[in-house]
């Protein structure tokens, strides 16, 4: 194992049946690096590439990390243990996919070389829940000021007044 380089070499590196290995911090990743306070914490990813009935080059990966979010309901920290791990056949045509194996998520994909950065990226966001929260009930926002009710006047209040004075006339 070694570590992984900036770019993935997708063909080349599943040809020769690559694994790699690295240990990141939070805030190598930018579009992590904005929504997560912790960035300073390690990013642990793990590649392994490979081709598929000698045609499709497939990865298989890992990654760990802690990331430290806003809890929406308490706007307090909450720090979420993300293991997202994942199995990609990159195919070039729809008929490729047909008779995989149901555990392979297919991408349509025609690059050869892309971002390992923002490869991980995007494993790591689609891991993160839309609305992280507590596991607990923590309290809600909402909860920690006193609720004032105010008496609103009714918009239509003077139209009430204007038809009853036509009545009483």
């Amino acid at each position: 194992m070694q570590g992984i380089p900036d770019n993935i070499k997708l063909l080349s590196f599943a040809k020769k049946g690559l694994i790699f290995s690295q240990i990141y911090s939070v805030k190598d990743f930018p579009r992590i690096r904005n929504i997560v306070t912790n960035i300073n914490d390690k990013v642990s990813a793990n590649l392994n590439f490979y081709l598929l009935n000698n045609k499709i080059p497939c990865i298989e990966g890992h990654v760990e990390l802690e990331a430290v979010l806003d809890c929406q309901r308490c706007l307090e920290a909450v720090k979420l243990k993300l293991s997202p791990s994942f199995k990609l056949a990159f195919i070039i045509h729809e008929q490729q996919a047909e008779g995989l194996d149901p555990s392979f998520e297919t991408i349509l994909n025609t690059d050869e070389e892309f971002s390992t950065i923002e490869f991980i990226t995007d494993e790591v966001l689609i891991s993160i829940p839309m609305i992280p929260m507590h596991s607990h009930e923590c309290q809600s926002y909402k909860d920690k000021e006193p609720v004032i009710e105010q008496k609103r006047k009714n918009p239509f209040a003077i139209l009430e007044q204007l038809k009853n004075s036509h009545r009483s006339q």
